[in-house]
């Protein structure tokens, strides 16, 4: 932490308007296995130190491996020279959100540290899991993937905030691959991404699962095509961590919504006019966005600008109410912070708008998920994500799922497949009229966001309890 505060004040020195240097490692472990063999184990150690400066009103970033002060030095002097020229060219006055002075440190809650565990543990137990699946009947691949993480930070700006940062993660999945009845078929068990120790790895019940989705995956080689029309479906949670990373979380990031993000994943329908005012959903529909939640991927304590994670609505009572801002645009809202939700992917990456943890919130009456089906008395059950697509403006959407029930009376009677449905995102989110309680809730979420240009990836932490949607157009995939 010396040699950052020793940078700032040298470009206090450079009477810059504001500076911070970001010292970054990013350490990540994946082992991958196929049938009863390990396929492959990667690991990657990067670590650097970013450096960004606002001169009057232009912004430069540079970047360096090196962290003795001559290096930094230099590094300092690029990211001003490249600000200077920057500012030549300002379209208008850069106005940044006032942020209180942080001196902090920030670590996920850990008993066992992933990386100081043999390697051979963990791979012991994902071949297992494929020993397992492999003795279901037709069964022809067995399949797993283990995602390891460690993300360290030290930040320090010129306005005195010291901040340090120590965030695990763990994501671990395994698949079955099943061939019969003239099909060849895949399930997934998805246990949730966590920002967690070893530990949480160690609780997880591969055996059981394995059998599940072995089992399901012939189930679905034996099930019959979907009927097209419009339909009535309950979500999963899983499923829905996808859909409302979609239609909900990229098109309320204001980047997005103003139009500085277009060429990776475009733009946005959710434009400020709407705000506090437009109907996304039915007034049962809450989005809370929370880089607090404990375990979160997305819960870092600081974002790589020096403002404290926060949590807010995104739609309240099914009216959109806030979206996802940083310390440059958070005037446009008239809002005094930004909430935290801007974040790099490794040293040498500018820090950009990134998607916070977001969930929907379960139910405000009691409902568990069995007395949701049961309520239904005719639909479609599905679980888990599958493909998707979604249009420029985060508007026309279409996504399908790991595994599809008939819901007939109020009882799941068999598995269909070829399942997918599309619509308008908004009418979409309209159309849900009832909410498993928190009983029901789940976590998923994702480490492979992409965003930016260069592309960057971000990990972020999604929820919900099952929910019902009504009217939904479901097509027969070819």
């Amino acid at each position: 932490m010396d040699n950052l505060r020793e940078i700032i004040s040298y470009l206090k020195g450079k009477k810059v308007r504001f500076a911070d240097a970001r010292e970054h490692l990013f350490r990540e472990r994946e082992i991958a296995t196929e049938d009863t063999r390990v396929e492959q184990i990667t690991e990657q150690n990067v670590s650097g130190v970013g450096i960004k400066v606002l001169y009057e009103n232009g912004w430069g970033y540079a970047s360096t491996s090196a962290v003795d002060l001559d290096s930094l030095r230099r590094t300092a002097d690029k990211a001003l020279s490249l600000a200077r020229y920057a500012d030549s060219s300002a379209a208008g006055k850069v106005e940044l959100a006032a942020e209180p002075k942080h001196v902090a440190k920030f670590a996920t809650k850990i008993k066992e540290d992933p990386f100081l565990v043999d390697m051979s543990d963990a791979a012991g137990v994902l071949i297992q899991a494929g020993e397992t699946i492999l003795k279901g009947k037709d069964i022809i691949k067995a399949g797993s993937y283990l995602v390891l993480r460690n993300i360290k930070k030290k930040y320090a700006n010129t306005e005195d905030s010291l901040i340090e940062t120590d965030v695990f993660t763990i994501l671990p999945q395994i698949e079955a691959t099943a061939k019969a009845n003239g099909e060849v078929k895949s399930r997934h068990y998805w246990p949730a991404p966590m920002n967690a120790g070893y530990e949480y790895f160690r609780g997880l019940d591969f055996r059981a699962n394995a059998e599940r989705i072995a089992a399901q995956a012939r189930e679905h080689c034996f099930a019959r095509s979907c009927e097209s029309g419009p339909a009535t479906l309950i979500l999963d949670p899983e499923h829905l961590a996808l859909t409302m990373h979609e239609s909900v979380g990229h098109p309320t990031e204001l980047d997005r919504v103003l139009g500085y993000e277009e060429s990776c994943a475009g733009r946005s329908f959710a434009t400020m006019d709407k705000l506090n005012t437009f109907k996304y959903g039915s007034e049962i529909v809450n989005l809370v966005a929370d880089n607090t939640l404990e375990g979160g991927l997305a819960s870092c304590g600081y974002d790589d600008e020096g403002v404290e994670c926060q949590k807010w609505h995104i739609v309240k009572d099914g009216i959109l109410s806030g979206y996802v801002v940083n310390r440059e645009l958070a005037h446009r809202m008239k809002m005094p912070r930004a909430n935290g939700t801007t974040r790099a992917t490794k040293y040498s990456d500018v820090p950009i708008t990134r998607m916070p943890n977001l969930y929907l919130a379960p139910g405000g009456k009691p409902l568990t998920a069995e007395e949701l089906i049961a309520d239904t008395e005719d639909g479609i059950y599905i679980e888990g994500m599958g493909s998707f697509s979604i249009d420029q403006m985060r508007l026309n959407m279409q996504f399908g799922g790991d595994a599809f029930w008939e819901i007939k009376k109020g009882k799941l009677t068999g598995m269909l497949k070829n399942v997918v449905y599309n619509a308008i995102s908004y009418e979409f989110w309209r159309s849900c009229d009832a909410i498993a309680d928190e009983r029901a809730f789940k976590r998923a979420g994702f480490i492979t966001c992409g965003k930016g240009d260069p592309m960057q990836a971000a990990q972020m932490t999604h929820g919900a309890s099952p929910a019902r949607f009504r009217n939904i157009m479901v097509r027969r995939a070819k």
